[in-house]
């Protein structure tokens, strides 16, 4: 429950911007209670001591008072982890905006404890990681979209009645489900052995190891399929950091960090 003090809250700073002359407002995603806003008075004051701990994508410790009915402030805060290889790195500060921007749009705040972990280990993958990158971002949304009650089903054992034995796979969004060739289901998009298995990566994987997960030679029409599944089953439309992501994937011989 939300009170007026709120002591040792950890979390992520999901979008940051400038209100009024030399403060800002901040959504954080917290640990304990999910999504709050921030207003952090002063902070763009030169020399100010807390800039820090109101920058996006920082992982910060906080204790907070209630200012008005929607927002609380800041008595003190910690950063916990700055991201210090990752945040040099323009492909990863677009994953991580892709990511954050996606919470900020679906956020369920009956996931927090679900949620935040995959968010934690998600961007300590980011920082390990030497490349393989755009996997911990797939990870991160196919995972995500399990949580949220979207768990795609590869394992059926028939469909519509209809025993899989002809070894061809296809995955459709509308049932959320692997399909037969014969199925008349609009959007099916046939996945090779190579790629369904990278999509099965993508999910059961630990975020830790998804960086070395081998790729299928689809794996950029793996990426798009999952994209447009995320925003099918979330109902949303594709927004400036995520359509970045899905033009990386539509691109010929691009090598996607």
């Amino acid at each position: 429950m939300v009170t007026n003090e709120l002591n040792d809250i950890t979390g992520f700073v999901l979008r940051e911007f400038a209100y009024k002359e030399t403060s800002k407002i901040i959504e954080v995603f917290t640990d304990k209670i999910g999504r709050i806003s921030i207003i952090a008075k002063g902070v763009l004051k030169k020399n100010s001591q807390n800039l820090a701990i109101t920058n996006r994508f920082m992982k910060v410790n906080y204790s907070l008072y209630k200012s008005g009915k929607d927002f609380y402030g800041i008595r003190e805060g910690s950063v916990i982890e700055s991201y210090k290889q990752s945040q040099r790195k323009f492909d990863i500060i677009l994953y991580k905006s892709a990511i954050c921007d996606l919470l900020l749009k679906t956020i369920d705040e009956d996931q927090v404890d679900e949620v935040y972990n995959l968010l934690d280990k998600a961007f300590d993958a980011f920082e390990e990681a030497d490349d393989g990158q755009i996997n911990i971002y797939l990870g991160f949304l196919i995972k995500y979209l399990s949580f949220s009650g979207f768990k795609p089903n590869f394992y059926p054992r028939a469909i519509r009645g209809k025993i899989i034995g002809d070894g061809r796979f296809y995955f459709s969004i509308e049932e959320a489900s692997l399909v037969r060739s014969d199925d008349k289901v609009e959007d099916k998009v046939y996945l090779s052995h190579e790629d369904l298995n990278y999509f099965l990566g993508l999910l059961y994987t630990p975020s830790d190891k998804l960086a070395d997960l081998r790729q299928s030679p689809g794996y950029q029409k793996v990426g798009r399929l999952i994209i447009d599944y995320c925003l099918s089953k979330l109902d949303l439309k594709k927004f400036s950091s995520m359509d970045w992501v899905y033009k990386q994937l539509s691109e010929r011989n691009t090598n996607v960090l």
